[in-house]
């Protein structure tokens, strides 16, 4: 073997080496306390008839702050590790951002700089998605899209988080994408659960955000012995 290829080799074997001692932290949501209703929206008075009659027509117009399931396990809620050194994952693929009656679908996400998000329309109606970071309101991208299955493809520059808005008119609608500068994220399913894969041993800073009860970090320590498993729960707050 030319020492060339012995390299090669020692360097495949040690990458397997790493990727054997790789783990995750997974575990579930949960919500202390019975969650306050969602107000009706309030529609602007120069809102067209088209859209009063087709907005309407699924009920609530308004998604709720708080969804959770039978058990209390709250679902949309991005969590993910501070402090991870290793080098990320592969790319994800695309994400959608669908403006769907009169909503926007997902309402939470977490997505990594340099992903790709896919805006679409599915209404027959004007839909205005505008992404707006909230910690220095700058605009991510401003796109229209009159028309019924009309979609734009757009990459998301920069880590921050990001309240989507409707400008035509419906606004009532939001939804938010987490953008991180690494993969070491998720976001809690209709069970309250989540699944953060791929992580190195080491320990780390466990957060979770949502964006009517707040944030809430947790220490995690990660072993190449199996899955760390973090239960996490939110006390209910007032709606923003």
């Amino acid at each position: 073997m030319t020492v060339t290829r012995l390299v090669f080799a020692l360097v495949a074997v040690a990458s397997l080496a790493r990727a054997e001692d790789l783990s995750s932290v997974r575990g579930t949501v949960a919500l202390k306390g019975a969650p306050p209703k969602t107000p009706e929206a309030k529609l602007p008075p120069d809102l067209g008839e088209k859209d009063k009659s087709f907005c309407l027509k699924k009920s609530p117009l308004v998604p709720p702050f708080y969804v959770t399931d039978a058990n209390g396990r709250l679902k949309d809620v991005v969590v993910w590790l501070e402090g991870v050194k290793a080098p990320a994952p592969p790319p994800s693929t695309p994400r959608s951002l669908v403006n769907v009656d009169c909503r926007f679908d997902p309402h939470v996400q977490a997505v990594t700089v340099g992903d790709e998000l896919k805006v679409e329309n599915r209404d027959p109606l004007l839909h205005n998605t505008h992404p707006v970071y909230l910690g220095d309101k700058s605009t991510l991208f401003n796109i229209a899209l009159p028309e019924q299955g009309q979609e734009v493809k757009k990459k998301v520059k920069k880590p921050g988080v990001l309240k989507v808005q409707c400008d035509a008119g419906h606004v009532w609608m939001r939804a938010f994408v987490h953008v991180f500068d690494h993969r070491y994220h998720a976001t809690t399913g209709a069970d309250g659960s989540f699944t953060i894969t791929d992580v190195p041993p080491g320990k780390y800073v466990l957060k979770a955000w949502h964006e009517a009860a707040g944030t809430l970090s947790q220490d995690v320590e990660v072993t190449a012995s199996g899955p760390a498993q973090k239960d996490l729960s939110f006390d209910v707050k007032p709606l923003p």
